[in-house]
C-alpha cells in the first residue's frame, strides 16, 4: 500500500533551522512542509519562478560512502495528492525532492508563515 507523504532530504543545518522555524510558530516540520506544499498547490510560485532547476535537489555526494540525509516528511490527505505534487514538480523541472527542497529552503528565507502570524 503506498503511503501518501512526501519526504524532503535535505542537510542537517536546514533540517535543524527549519524544525525550530516550525516550532516557533507552534508546528511540528512536517505539518509546516505540508502548509508550503498545499499552499504551493494554489500560488505556484516555483512554476511561475521560471528558474532552470533541472537537477537541483539531489544533495546526495557523488563519491565516497553514501549516508541518509535528514528528511522532514509532510503527511498528505491521499495518494492523489502526492501523484499531483509529483506531476507538479516534473513541470518545475525538478523531482519531489526538489521540490521540496525548494520549498523549504524559500520559507527559510521568506519567512512568510511568520510574517502572515505575526502581523
Amino acid at each position: 500500500m503506498t503511503v501518501p507523504q512526501i519526504s524532503v532530504r535535505l542537510a542537517s543545518a536546514a533540517k535543524g533551522e527549519f524544525e525550530a522555524y516550525a516550532a516557533k510558530m507552534g508546528l511540528k516540520a512536517s505539518e509546516l512542509a505540508k502548509l508550503l506544499i498545499v499552499r504551493e498547490r494554489y500560488r505556484q510560485r516555483l512554476l511561475k519562478s521560471g528558474l532552470q532547476t533541472k537537477g537541483r535537489g539531489n544533495a546526495r555526494r557523488a563519491t565516497g560512502p553514501v549516508r541518509e540525509m535528514p528528511k522532514v516528511t509532510a503527511h498528505l490527505s491521499s495518494v492523489a495528492e502526492v501523484d499531483e505534487f509529483d506531476a507538479y514538480a516534473q513541470r518545475c523541472g525538478l523531482d519531489r525532492n526538489g521540490a521540496g527542497v525548494w520549498l523549504i529552503e524559500t520559507e527559510l528565507k521568506e519567512r512568510w508563515l511568520e510574517r502572515a502570524i505575526l502581523r
